[in-house]
């Protein structure tokens, strides 16, 4: 069987060979000198050059190389060609003796950018982890593993219990021996409540409407999340869940909303607040006294 390929594709073949050859690393050999070395980044294309014949074998500290998949050995004129550079080629490639070339690989580093110290309760904070260089077709994880968008750590929303909890990132490559880690540690503002206050009760009749405001002050700040902000509402040393919370920043207000009161509703209310994970938990109380109708 014959086949015919017309001069376009056997150009288009040749240019795309050409321009592979020109994004290799040519590296010719030293000549015996140890000290000259060539730096590449892991994932680059290296081509060694041999002086001797095609019948020279090539060798890593030592050690025989064979022609495969990852070392290609060209059999006409001896060049050794490693398509994309592993960290575990570093070292000293001979030809023969007399004929040295040192590959260096540097290994990348790996950047981590996001703001992760002094972060506010409340808020949502997205950590990246990047290396510098690129490794191609790598694998970026953080560990322990959280809210996450490829290579970025989300924290939503931050709480007290973040604080001092470290983050690993994880870069794993087969064209690296082992895997890269950056580890950091998040630091979260120690946030408390600093006051509590019940506003002063005048004296109600049966069948009003009564709404007692708590007004809470914070160490800092905090949200858009104000979830970590508890607040508990007491009559008589029992627990009263109808409330609502409003305000922002590091003062709030928590209502509590008495409908058609009568007798029964007298007595101390209590409000209590704490942020969730502090150790801080203040209260004030205040009497409400109500009157039959005149």
């Amino acid at each position: 069987m014959e086949y015919c390929f017309s001069p376009l594709l056997i150009l288009l073949i040749i240019v795309i060979l050409s321009n592979c050859e020109a994004t290799c690393n040519q590296i010719v050999p030293s000549n015996g000198n140890p000290s000259i070395e060539t730096r590449v980044s892991i994932g680059e294309c290296v081509a060694f050059q041999c002086t001797l014949n095609h019948t020279a074998q090539w060798k890593l500290n030592g050690a025989d190389i064979s022609n495969d998949a990852h070392y290609n050995i060209n059999t006409t004129s001896g060049t050794l060609t490693i398509q994309e550079v592993r960290s575990n080629d570093t070292g000293s490639y001979t030809c023969g003796s007399g004929s040295i070339s040192l590959l260096i690989v540097k290994i990348p580093v790996i950047i981590v950018t996001g703001q992760y110290t002094n972060l506010t309760v409340g808020s949502s904070v997205g950590i990246k982890c990047t290396t510098m260089p690129s490794i191609p077709n790598s694998v970026i994880q953080w560990d322990p593993p959280s809210s996450s968008d490829n290579n970025e750590l989300i924290i939503n929303p931050v709480m007290l219990s973040h604080n001092n909890n470290t983050f690993t990132c994880v870069v794993s490559s087969d064209l690296v021996s082992m895997s890269l880690t950056e580890s950091i540690t998040i630091s979260v503002l120690d946030t408390s409540v600093s006051s509590v206050t019940v506003q002063s009760l005048s004296s109600y009749v049966i069948g009003d409407n009564v709404s007692i405001v708590c007004t809470i002050s914070l160490t800092n700040a905090i949200g858009p999340d104000v979830s970590s902000l508890v607040v508990n509402w007491f009559k008589n040393n029992e627990m009263i869940t109808d409330n609502i919370i409003n305000g922002s920043s590091s003062t709030f207000n928590s209502i509590l909303t008495l409908k058609l009161v009568s007798l029964t509703d007298a007595g101390v209310y209590t409000c209590n607040a704490s942020i969730n994970g502090s150790d801080t938990i203040l209260s004030d109380s205040k009497l409400l006294c109500i009157e039959g109708t005149h």
